[in-house]
């Protein structure tokens, strides 16, 4: 099958968009580069980087609505994938998120991230999900947690958490009543202690440190503690490649994934996190702005859901590595290395570019 392009849609194609994720990308490789003197992970990156476009320009050759219709199917298809994961799963650190496909390692939770907005989009747009009645919430409620026990169960608290923000973005975006959504806010609120029981010990200790960031300063606490070291002696200009001892002598633990903004900053300091974040928010910014452009529901459910999707991820990052989180494993799109999570997000990517390129269609 030939996948084929109107060049009318490439008049509409979201430049900026693409440039701040470019911009992303070639950070993450600086990064990367600086933290192996052979360069392994970054050209390893690249590969990924690679495969990731071609998802992204498979992605945006179809329209966004078919993706939609579809969306049954791929719900079934990733379920599948998390329940394959008690099955075939592979095993680190206690937590079992990924499957084995060859010599490559799939993480069926970062692709369910994707699916999880289509299918929002056809839940909430079909006939039976309109108008947004008590019917629809309910149903709409019973396809997310599904999923989210699955990814609690791996465990990864971490993807499951980052689902509930975009749910709650796009059910504001359709035009769920505050009054509906701060009763559900406080249900959720009333839980919580219900919740501390259901959580894994690891869990409850990461929160107990986020309380007490010295209840535990060489085990629980010894990532975030490094982490802040890092980035506080990045200070205005950073330490440069050679200087940056936390990151190069591997002083900070997971630092080419879950914690590379700390080794971002540590590099470049003050002004290279302005560079850093200012692509993020110009990212974010252009999808917020291809959702409210967009002329049907489908559109702007989806385009909303990716937007949220990549600011939830960014900002629970930022906020576990500089100490204002919990830590819970949420890798930094386009930046974190990790082929899952870097082909996802340009595939979420590609999806925001299909609803821009279609608006006028």
């Amino acid at each position: 099958m030939i996948l084929r392009i109107d060049r009318r849609l490439l008049q509409n194609v979201d430049w900026p968009l693409l440039t701040a994720a470019l911009v992303l990308i070639c950070l993450s490789f600086i990064s990367l580069w600086s933290l192996s003197p052979t360069g392994g992970i970054a050209f390893r990156q690249l590969v990924w980087v690679g495969v990731g476009s071609v998802a992204l320009l498979v992605v945006v050759a179809l329209d966004y609505r078919n993706l939609v219709r579809a969306a049954p199917a791929f719900y079934v298809f990733g379920v599948g994938l998390l329940l394959t994961v008690f099955i075939l799963g592979r095993t680190v650190s206690g937590a079992r998120r990924w499957i084995h496909l060859g010599p490559f390692t799939v993480q069926p939770s970062e692709l369910f991230k994707v699916i999880f907005v289509l299918t929002l989009a056809w839940a909430l747009t079909s006939r039976w999900g309109r108008p947004l009645s008590r019917g629809a919430l309910i149903a709409t409620a019973a396809l997310v947690g599904v999923p989210f026990i699955l990814v609690v169960r791996q465990p990864d608290l971490g993807t499951a958490l980052v689902l509930l923000p975009v749910l709650a973005a796009v059910l504001i975006g359709v035009g769920m009543r505050l009054k509906i959504f701060a009763a559900l806010i406080g249900a959720g609120v009333a839980l919580m202690p219900v919740a501390w029981f259901a959580l894994k010990e690891y869990q409850r200790e990461r929160l107990l440190v986020y309380i007490d960031p010295f209840r535990d300063p060489l085990g629980t606490a010894y990532n975030v503690i490094q982490a802040k070291i890092a980035i506080g002696s990045g200070q205005l200009l950073g330490k440069g490649v050679s200087g940056a001892t936390q990151s190069r002598l591997a002083f900070l633990p997971e630092r080419h994934t879950d914690f590379i903004f700390a080794v971002f900053a540590e590099m470049w300091g003050f002004a290279g996190c302005l560079v850093l974040i200012m692509a993020y928010g110009l990212l974010v910014l252009r999808g917020f702005e291809i959702a409210a452009g967009a002329r049907e529901p489908r559109g702007r459910i989806v385009a909303l859901g990716i937007t949220a999707l990549f600011a939830t991820q960014t900002l629970i990052n930022l906020g576990m590595v500089t100490g204002l989180l919990p830590v819970v494993g949420i890798p930094l799109p386009f930046m974190s290395y990790g082929g899952s999570s870097m082909v996802v997000s340009l595939m979420a990517l590609g999806l925001l570019l299909s609803v821009r390129m279609r608006q006028f269609q």
